[in-house]
């Protein structure tokens, strides 16, 4: 077993069961990340592990979407040097508020705590690229995808896993009656 899966577990950032993720999709494992960023220390090495695989794009930026990419966002600037920044949801994508700006060409990193599907993701590359940024690669704790990035960039993380997800109406585990569980709520 992977020592990045074994500390989710040691932290309950691990989950199975039958889960409702952000994208309305169902899955059988979820990965409740606020569990390991609230261990500073154990985040550290995630992030610490991150930036030694993106420094070479020299990134002056680094940006998450709130929530979730806040906290991973602000470790892996630490670890780089880098300013913090996030985006906030608007209307149907992101945008920097709050005072945050970008550079003309600015080079930034964009981070996730786990993809999914990379809907968050793109949103902030598209909130970065709308601001003038210039992402030089994306950068997750958890890829769920097991690899398949959506993104033209280099795709870094530290935890690469295969997990099946469903549309509800496809959902083997509602078939079954398994009862859905929101950790997020």
């Amino acid at each position: 077993m992977s020592e990045w899966l074994e500390e989710l577990k040691e932290t309950g950032a691990y989950l199975e069961g039958h889960f409702l993720l952000t994208t309305g999709r169902h899955s059988d494992r979820f990965f409740l990340m606020a569990r390991l960023t609230e261990h500073p220390r154990r985040l550290e090495r995630w992030t610490d592990h991150l930036a030694l695989r993106v420094r070479r794009f020299s990134p002056r930026a680094v940006v998450g979407p709130a929530v979730g990419g806040i906290i991973p966002a602000y470790a892996l600037a630490r670890a780089l040097d880098a300013r913090a920044l996030f985006c906030e949801k608007v209307d149907q994508g992101m945008a920097f508020r709050r005072g945050f700006r970008l550079e003309p060409g600015e080079p930034v990193v964009v981070i996730e705590d786990a993809v999914t599907t990379g809907s968050s993701v793109q949103k902030v590359i598209d909130a970065v690229q709308a601001a003038g940024g210039m992402v030089r690669a994306v950068a997750a704790l958890v890829d769920r995808t097991g690899g398949h990035s959506p993104w033209p960039y280099p795709y870094e993380a530290c935890l690469r896993v295969r997990v099946d997800s469903w549309e509800p109406s496809d959902c083997p585990l509602c078939r079954a009656g398994v009862p859905l569980e929101r950790p997020k709520l």
